[in-house]
């Protein structure tokens, strides 16, 4: 009975020594749009559109930086070293002090570009089949804890523009383009007179929200993970309907102008939530839109818990 009492004794100074490690989990997540090129099914004529925007959208490109302004600020962080009357940055001390690195977020969300062996696969014979059209492909990665995002999929052909600003926007830009020719002519000026302009303006104001896009193919995708995987689908292929005597208008071209809205739109819609599991292709099936889904679990290193 003593012996025993050891045994116990032991087992529990071991439990006590031996580190606690607990281990995230992530996943990858590979979708892949695609639409039936053969079907009979009838869209449903639907008034008002639903709005995507509220899902992260990493699908939409990015605003291009001018290069003027990429120069303007390198001089910017280059006189910040440089004191005033000082031709050559100062001496500094050698020893530099690193911040610490932050350690990652483990549910945090990031988009991945690189299409997987798998998928590029997958799109390869979704374009050398004749009853298939791959429309667009989304890839990330993201965390198996709350909350669990909610990412936007759609392409880039815009059927509607909601702007509640457009007449704002376009006073503020017919006076931009006033105020800029006053500028320029009072630059030209200075400079015949022979006086300094200086350039320095006050802080910019604020800007209008953006105008809400709707496009031809959008959608929210949400991986979720409870005791099982589940993937939730709610997508849209849509088409405007103009009025006879209302011009067609490409719509995204100048969301900064009003612009008439369609009258009605032809939706076909692919709603689905079901359990998916790691590791192998998933196929949710519609009348006009399908998706292959491919999910990985990517695992964390190991972190000793207090």
């Amino acid at each position: 009975m003593r012996y025993i009492g050891y045994l116990i004794l032991f087992i529990g100074l071991t439990l006590v020594a031996t580190p606690v490690f607990a281990q995230d989990t992530r996943y990858r997540v590979e979708l892949l749009v695609l639409t039936h090129l053969d079907y009979d099914q009838e869209p449903r004529e639907m008034k008002r559109l639903e709005d995507y925007s509220p899902a992260t959208d990493f699908l939409t490109p990015p605003e291009e930086v001018d290069e003027e302004g990429e120069t303007a600020l390198e001089e910017t962080e280059h006189a910040a070293q440089v004191e005033p009357g000082q031709e050559e940055p100062a001496v500094v001390d050698e020893t530099v002090v690193f911040p610490e690195p932050e350690e990652p977020d483990p549910n945090a969300v990031v988009h991945v570009e690189e299409m997987s062996d798998v998928m590029q696969e997958a799109w390869r014979r979704l374009r050398l089949s004749a009853p298939f059209r791959p429309e667009q492909y989304l890839s990330w990665e993201q965390g198996s804890e709350e909350p669990f995002p909610a990412l936007r999929v759609h392409d880039l052909e815009v059927v509607m523009v909601d702007d509640p600003y457009a007449e704002l926007r376009l006073e503020l830009l017919e006076q931009a383009l006033e105020d800029a020719d006053n500028e320029e002519q009072a630059i030209v000026f200075a400079d015949a007179a022979g006086l300094e302009t200086s350039g320095e303006t006050g802080d910019e104001e604020p800007g209008l929200p953006d105008p809400t896009m709707y496009y031809r193919l959008d959608g929210a995708v949400t991986l979720k993970r409870t005791r099982f995987l589940h993937l939730d689908l709610d997508l849209q292929l849509r088409e405007a309907i103009w009025d006879e005597d209302q011009p067609v208008v490409p719509a995204g071209e100048s969301p900064e102008f009003e612009q008439p809205l369609p009258s009605a739109f032809m939706v076909h819609e692919l709603q689905q939530s079901r359990q998916v599991k790691t590791g192998r292709m998933e196929y949710f099936d519609g009348p006009v839109l399908g998706v292959l889904a491919f999910i990985t679990t990517i695992e964390i290193e190991e972190k000793e818990m207090p």
